[in-house]
């Protein structure tokens, strides 16, 4: 479980809530619902956390997966928008 221990995820209770109806209602991209998905199975705020393996298994991505969702989310300051969002283009195209 690497990723737990370097980069903890803990949402707070409106986090969550948001990013449960992000995955159950509305029209989102596939990957704005995956990455909440990735978030919310790797929420410590609820308790004891599986496995990395184990949560990689029921949500059908990999381990490297979960390592990046989680350290984006340390990188954006626990922005849970921003982790799920697209990232915005630093420059624009020459």
């Amino acid at each position: 479980m690497p990723s737990q221990k370097k980069r903890p995820v803990t949402l707070t209770a409106a986090d969550r809530e948001a990013l449960v109806r992000v995955t159950t209602t509305g029209v989102h991209p596939a990957s704005m619902i995956r990455r909440a998905q990735v978030l919310l199975a790797l929420d410590t705020s609820t308790g004891e956390v599986d496995p990395v393996e184990v949560i990689a298994a029921r949500l059908g991505v990999s381990g490297e997966t979960l390592r990046l969702v989680a350290k984006r989310f340390a990188e954006t300051s626990g922005d849970i928008w921003a982790t799920v969002g697209r990232r915005q283009r630093e420059q624009p195209p020459v």
